[in-house]
């Protein structure tokens, strides 16, 4: 840490190497030189928990692209009870009225409402390209309402044979904005789904393996070595997820300035004022608010955090990945205060 005044150094040494962080997984770099600012088993595989979000969101921004969106629909039959709902696996569904509201993620009982479901006549729907997870919570929704409404899965190619008259339709937003809000609020369902779109697209299935033949090609092929990477899952929940601090810390240098992964940056949390770090830095590094977008992430004995930190016009990319601390909650909260102290060492003391 050449350049810096000997207490900043200090300090950057101090929570650098803190027993709090168990030894993580570290890496920080000046993004210009690509200069390694500090590092400690950066090439080993470590639980990244939420901060895997980042590969789910690149692999699906990457094959899919960030303009991409998803159509629903329902449709009349020639029987006047009987209706198909026509879908694309919108990760942006929910039966939800608050999440609807609050996130404006598609509101599926809108279209069960358009054909004038009410409590006095029963119909059937025949349903195409949605997650189960949604019809299911769909039915129960209804079901609470009083409505009476029973589903059936149909093939694609029958699901168009019985539509004969579009009643509505909504698209969701740009699969970009799905990636702000994914990485904003460490969403697990939307990330789980982006990353699964990602290995449907290229004909994988939405499997572990599936998912990390997936995850490894989108990084390969963005110029990443990602041969430590194993996934269970696209959300970062399974604490047998595996990646390298080294392969984190490439990803973000590797989208940083790429058009395509704009949104990866654009939705990261900013320290001590939205997202999932609204509420850190503020009492731990009060000199890191505002300097640092990261993503955040935990699970068990594993806590992280990916991201950028600025001093000046200098940017830095970081990844902390320990998860070797004391499974509860005081371990996990040192840790996050560590991370903390040492993020503002480094944006206040710069390199």
């Amino acid at each position: 840490m050449s350049a810096q005044p000997a207490q900043a150094l200090h300090t950057f040494e101090k929570w650098s190497n803190s027993t709090k962080l168990a030894n993580p997984g570290l890496l920080i770099i000046d993004s210009q030189s690509l200069e390694i600012v500090t590092e400690n088993k950066a090439e080993t595989p470590r639980i990244p928990a939420s901060v895997l979000k980042l590969i789910s969101a690149t692999s699906a921004l990457h094959f899919l692209g960030p303009d991409t969106t998803y159509e629903t629909s329902i449709w009349r039959t020639e029987l006047s009870d009987t209706f198909v709902l026509r879908g694309s696996l919108d990760p942006w569904l929910t039966s939800s009225k608050y999440l609807s509201n609050k996130n404006g993620q598609r509101y599926l009982p809108q279209l069960i409402n358009k054909v004038g479901a009410d409590r006095s006549k029963k119909i059937e729907v025949l349903y195409e390209g949605l997650y189960l997870q949604d019809i299911n919570e769909l039915s129960l929704k209804l079901k609470s309402e009083g409505k009476r409404v029973t589903f059936t899965k149909v093939s694609k190619s029958d699901s168009l044979d019985f539509a004969q008259e579009k009643i509505f339709g909504f698209a969701s937003p740009p699969l970009s904005e799905m990636v702000k809000h994914t990485i904003l609020w460490s969403d697990n369902r939307l990330a789980n789904r982006l990353g699964e779109s990602a290995a449907k697209s290229i004909g994988f299935k939405p499997s572990a393996k599936g998912l990390t033949k997936t995850f490894r090609l989108a990084l390969n092929e963005v110029g990443v070595d990602s041969l430590d990477l194993i996934a269970k899952d696209g959300s970062g929940l399974s604490k047998q997820n595996a990646v390298s601090a080294r392969t984190v810390v490439e990803l973000l240098v590797a989208t940083r300035t790429n058009p395509r992964f704009e949104s990866l940056y654009n939705g990261m949390p900013v320290s001590g004022k939205t997202g999932t770090l609204q509420k850190r830095f503020i009492n731990t590094a009060p000199e890191a608010i505002g300097q640092v977008k990261a993503k955040t992430g935990w699970v068990n004995n594993s806590v992280t955090l990916a991201g950028f930190a600025y001093h000046g016009e200098r940017e830095y990319v970081f990844a902390i990945l320990a998860d070797g601390i004391r499974p509860t909650l005081q371990s996990r909260n040192a840790a996050r205060k560590a991370m903390d102290k040492l993020l503002g060492a480094l944006v206040k003391g710069g390199h």
